[in-house]
């Protein structure tokens, strides 16, 4: 009865593969305005829609995001980025009950696509349209499904394996509701093949849906089997979404049509447990019936009955009234309590009389309802009155399960009547029913190991088509060597044929020369004598000169640490001058202006302590430094004992000098101000100070969780010293200066790293410019 008459749990919408929401939403903060802005903002809203629930105010949100990404695209005549947003704005009227605008609207976005000749945009039109027609009419189910085809044979030969593997689910999902169940395995398990290729190991709605085919074709075993599987994949992936409650929700069933009740019981509540904490009345009211029956059939009935109660909450009236007196009178007449059953089978039947002649699928289920509640309780005649409205019903609206459950009534009602032929009549009927089915669950079975086996020949295929290909990169990549090898080899051969012959040539003018000045050779001896003691003597001025040179460096090493040791001595003691001075300040200002003075003249002379310290003189190690600068602020800002916890997240990188103070003197402004004013009443937090070099940049932010700036607040308003440190030594590095309030208050620079001899030059231009 579950089978007949319960709500099918819908199926899950698959998103496009664009990863997590939380990674895409920082792929959108660090994307440049542009086509990557377009295609993260893109990716954001369909992630909010695909968890949207069909709730409207995140539906809504979607759709923000679509008509963002559709103005900033036509701005730019960026077609991907026009197709897509509006595909998107389609789907969103959809998902609110709106079809006829997004069908609209996807027709639009496919008359662009192909009037750009954009064949992936075709595809994401195409499944637009068949998000605007609804599934449970048979024809608009066929457009669905023809659509849904199209759009995976464009994504198939294109190559697009993210969006083939969404558009799989989705078609094979359309094959299963259109009846085509060994069509729908086969889209299934390449599913899986192009999952597999992508490295996805979120599959488990794919084994889920493979589950419930073999479970709507009576193949427990491999019901069970691929249940498992998408539970245990969804738990590795940590989904708690809905999906998982539809997964736990089939193997109950599964476990049910086994009559094993006791096994389904867990799952069941499982399920349960996840539709209360979505609030999903469609998946509430599903769970809670196959609860009822297990309790019912395990001889708990008082157990079932608060579920059915919370059934009653959600539907007062139509159909849903209906299912919820159906679930009712099936579950008292279980447990024959047949006083109470009585009640809902006459509210049964005044709600079948409103019921519109051709609502085939709702008699159907009524009728059986009530032909077992007077079987059970021996109102004969009304029971063959009901048996016979169900067999009236024309026989392309009943399945073979409908006809066995109705055959089985006849056979009980003719043996309690004692017409023992009609009986058995009725019950081989039964049985060619079981047989036939039997028959299909085989078929179904030899085709499912069929597929798994094609896909495993497949999966065979791929590997060894990969191994060829890295045997095939081998190969390349030592012929490459061999011919690099070969090549060099030909070189030095050509360079030394060239010094052999040259060798000879000098030869053979030398003795041409000997020849003709056979007299002059002696004087030539001479001087050549003297020309060798010249150059002896060239070879021992110039190591001479060369040890001279090693001398100097390592004296202008020695300067330079010296000029390092004694600045870094000038400012400390710049510093004591300052910290002398602040004591005769009676200003409270006065002195907290020292105080920064001070900081200031500490980041510079913190500088020069890395140098002296190290053996480079030009660039210090910027992840001690700023870790010695923090700590010295922490130790002469934070006098009230604050409790700040400062975390660091810095690449290990050295810094050229001329880089190095500006970097210096901003930390010092960004972090003296967060522990000055993000942390009032001396309240705990935290200050994070992260630094990374990506692609010859670095970014740096310095970010506290504290109260954040005054509602007043504005950077190009602001001229206090410390904001416009900040903004000309970002500007003296090249960069990009943002603050940014949300969550507490976040100062991000961004500069390009300059190479030392730039870096020197730049200084010097500085240094002029002073």
């Amino acid at each position: 009865m579950l089978v007949l008459f319960s709500r099918p749990i819908k199926a899950q919408r698959n998103g496009a593969n664009d990863g997590p929401e939380s990674l895409l939403w920082k792929k959108l903060d660090r994307s440049k305005e542009g086509p990557d802005k377009i295609r993260a903002r893109l990716a954001v809203g369909r992630a909010i829609l695909y968890r949207s629930g069909d709730k409207a105010e995140t539906i809504d949100s979607a759709m923000n995001f679509g008509v963002m990404a559709e103005r900033e695209s036509r701005k730019i005549n960026f077609h991907e980025g026009v197709i897509n947003a509006v595909v998107l704005r389609s789907i969103c009227f959809s998902q609110k009950r709106k079809p006829a605008i997004g069908l609209k609207l996807a027709q639009e976005a496919l008359a662009f696509s192909e009037k750009v000749k954009n064949n992936n945009g075709i595809a994401e039109s195409y499944m637009a349209i068949a998000e605007s027609f609804p599934v449970h009419i048979p024809d608009s189910l066929r457009l669905k499904t023809f659509y849904y085809h199209k759009a995976t044979a464009i994504f198939r030969q294109e190559r697009n394996m993210n969006r083939l593997a969404a558009a799989l689910e989705i078609d094979a999902e359309m094959c299963f509701l259109a009846n085509e169940k060994t069509q729908a395995i086969k889209l299934l398990f390449e599913a899986l093949n192009v999952n597999e290729v992508l490295g996805n190991k979120a599959v488990h709605g794919i084994y889920w849906m493979i589950a419930r085919t073999s479970n709507g074709l009576g193949d427990y075993p491999d019901a069970v089997k691929y249940s498992l599987l998408a539970i245990r994949t969804a738990e590795a992936v940590g989904d708690s979404t809905l999906k998982l409650c539809s997964i736990y929700h089939n193997l109950a069933t599964v476990y049910m049509n086994m009559t094993d009740y006791r096994q389904a019981l867990p799952y069941s509540l499982k399920a349960l447990k996840i539709a209360r904490r979505y609030k999903d009345p469609d998946y509430i009211t599903t769970v809670a019936y196959a609860l009822a029956i297990q309790y019912t059939r395990l001889d708990e009935f008082s157990k079932a009955l608060p579920l059915l109660a919370e059934m009653e909450k959600f539907y007062t009236e139509g159909y849903g009234k209906m299912v919820v007196t159906g679930c009712y009178l099936n579950n008292l007449t279980w447990a024959r309590q047949f006083k109470e059953a009585a009640i809902y089978a006459e509210t049964l039947k005044k709600d079948l009389a409103e019921l519109p002649p051709d609502s085939y699928n709702e008699r159907i289920v009524c009728y059986g309802i009530l032909a077992n509640y007077y079987l059970d309780t021996r109102q004969i005649d009304m029971a063959y009155h009901y048996a016979d409205l169900q067999a009236a019903i024309p026989a392309g609206n009943r399945t073979p399960l409908n006809n066995r459950a109705r055959e089985r009534i006849y056979y009980s009602l003719d043996s309690i009547r004692g017409d023992f032929r009609s009986a058995f009549n009725h019950y081989q009927q039964v049985q060619r029913i079981i047989d036939s089915g039997l028959n299909v669950t085989k078929a179904y079975q030899i085709s499912l190991l069929q597929i798994e086996s094609d896909t495993e020949k497949k999966n065979m295929q791929i590997e060894a088509l990969n191994k060829q290909a890295l045997a095939k990169d081998n190969i390349l990549k030592r012929n490459q060597l061999v011919q690099k090898v070969v090549i060099l080899g030909c070189v030095m051969l050509a360079i030394i044929t060239a010094l052999v012959y040259s060798r000879y040539r000098l030869k053979q003018r030398s003795n041409a020369l000997l020849l003709k000045q056979k007299s002059e050779i002696d004087q030539q001896n001479v001087e050549l004598q003297l020309l060798v003691g010249d150059k002896n003597q060239l070879i021992c001025d110039k190591d001479e000169l060369l040890l001279e040179k090693d001398v100097l460096l390592k004296d202008k090493d020695l300067l330079i640490k010296e000029v390092n040791h004694r600045v870094k001595n000038n400012l400390q003691i710049v510093m004591n001058l300052l910290q002398s001075q602040s004591a005769y300040m009676a200003n409270e200002s006065a002195q907290q202006a020292i105080l920064e003075g001070q900081n200031r003249v500490r980041s510079i002379a913190l500088i020069h302590n890395q140098l002296f310290k190290t053996d480079s003189v030009t660039e210090i190690d910027l992840a001690c430094y700023i870790a010695d600068l923090v700590h010295s602020l922490d130790f002469a800002v934070n006098k009230e004992g604050t409790k700040v916890n400062i975390r660091f997240d810095i690449d290990a990188m050295m810094l050229d000098v001329s880089q190095a103070i500006p970097v210096g003197i901003i930390l010092n402004e960004a972090v003296t101000n967060a522990f000055k004013y993000a942390f009032p009443g001396h309240s705990a937090g935290e200050i994070r100070i992260t630094v990374k070099k990506i692609a010859g940049q670095i970014r740096m932010c310095i970010s506290d969780n504290g109260v954040g700036l005054p509602n007043d607040f504005r950077l190009e308003k602001a001229n206090s010293l410390g904001m416009t440190l900040i903004r000309g030594l970002a500007g003296q590095l090249r960069g990009t200066f943002h603050i940014i309030d949300r969550e507490g208050v976040t100062i991000s620079i961004e500069f390009p790293v300059l190479i030392p001899d730039l870096a020197m030059v730049t200084a010097g231009a500085e240094t002029e410019n002073v």
